[in-house]
């Protein structure tokens, strides 16, 4: 019987239709837990099953297995590619450097905590960013659309004086990198961490280094 999260089953027992498009993301869901669980056994079977509906359903929104996959990793590359595009969208306003990736990242770890599977494809501990194509290329984005963002404040800083390219570039660069250090904390960490906290620990060390940090640091009681 085919089953929804949204559907309830009329008297007779069987599900009400739901148009394709509502069915392909139901069954890219299922495939996307599927391939968490264990990535080796995705089937047409093993996707029904989780999924809660015959194979023919799946076969009537995917031609094939490959196909089924490569629209998962598609959908999965294009949100990627969305919320880093959202959370330097974010930055832009902020005049300050440090607070403004402060801002990227909470947009960023935020959109991560709540699409925690999506992002385990990624930054789990299989991850599959391999396979999905625009997980790079987003990266690259990402990094170039950064480095002029901080060629710009450099700039504003320096009064005119030239700006090491490589700086700004490496800057960047080091920020990403963060940002996907971040992900892989709130995704398995048991330390429990929330978006801002994490954003703010980033922003402490960007905007002034290890001493900064050392004033977060609680003393403790009997040392």
């Amino acid at each position: 019987m085919e089953t929804s999260t949204n559907a309830t089953p009329s008297a007779s027992g069987r599900a009400p239709h739901l148009p394709m498009a509502t069915r392909r993301e139901m069954v890219l869901d299922a495939t996307l837990r599927v391939t968490l669980q264990d990535s080796t056994n995705v089937s047409m079977e093993t996707v029904a099953a989780e999924a809660g509906v015959a194979k023919t359903v799946l076969y009537r929104c995917f031609g094939t297995r490959e196909e089924m996959l490569k629209a998962l990793d598609e959908r999965e590359g294009r949100r990627l590619a969305s919320e880093l595009a959202a959370s330097l969208e974010a930055a832009r306003p902020v005049a300050e450097p440090a607070l403004a990736m402060r801002h990227m990242l909470v947009a960023y770890f935020t959109a991560v905590a709540a699409a925690p599977d999506s992002y385990r494809l990624i930054y789990g501990p299989r991850p599959l960013a391999g396979r999905i194509p625009d997980v790079h290329q987003a990266r690259v984005e990402t990094v170039s659309r950064l480095t002029s963002m901080i060629t710009t404040w450099l700039e504003a800083s320096a009064l005119g004086s030239r700006v090491d390219a490589r700086i700004a570039t490496g800057t960047a660069a080091f920020v990403v990198g963060i940002a996907e250090a971040g992900a892989r904390l709130l995704l398995g960490s048991s330390e429990h961490w929330t978006p801002g906290e994490l954003a703010d620990l980033a922003h402490t060390l960007l905007a002034g280094g290890i001493p900064a940090l050392a004033q977060l640091v609680q003393p403790t009681s009997g040392r």
